[in-house]
């Protein structure tokens, strides 16, 4: 009998020492879904502290699934040959190009795997520039595949 309540105890410890282990990794996993980014987006200076690579057009310098860091700048500072984060006029998402040539009023891309530059952008659509450690962007490779995948499977799903 003595032995049968022992059991019992050392069963509801183990559950409860489970349970609180378990709550504690959900926490941790959460505040790193939810926090990481709210931290990010004030340290970096912009609301969009991250972006997937979905196509081929930074190869070799980026890869599709890639997840970049981006930092918001001002204008000023923008020089030929950063790698930019800019909104699509007319079109959802974001596009991650080189800085070719810098006008008054807009800049000109082009991604270092296509022939031809990108139609220009005003400044006020660029979200930032991408976090660089020494000459090469900041970025963790196949992180942003999740963000690919999701994008594929909504695309399918409005056809």
């Amino acid at each position: 009998m003595v032995e049968s309540t022992f059991l019992k105890c050392h069963f509801c410890n183990r559950m409860k020492k489970f349970a609180l282990n378990l709550i504690i990794y959900l926490m941790i996993v959460g505040g790193l879904v939810f926090g990481l980014p709210r931290l990010l987006s004030w340290g970096l200076n912009t609301p969009y502290p991250m972006a997937a690579i979905t196509s081929g057009s930074m190869w070799p310098v980026l890869n599709e699934g890639d997840l970049v860091f981006i930092q918001g700048v001002p204008r000023e500072s923008l020089k030929v040959g950063n790698v930019i984060v800019f909104r699509n006029d007319g079109g959802p998402g974001f596009t991650i190009h080189r800085i070719v040539e810098l006008g008054a009023n807009n800049l000109t891309t082009k991604g270092d795997a296509n022939f031809d530059n990108d139609s220009p952008v005003k400044y006020e659509n660029v979200v930032g520039r991408a976090l660089t450690w020494g000459k090469d962007p900041v970025h963790i490779p196949y992180l942003g595949s999740i963000t690919v995948m999701a994008n594929n499977l909504r695309e399918e799903k409005t056809k």
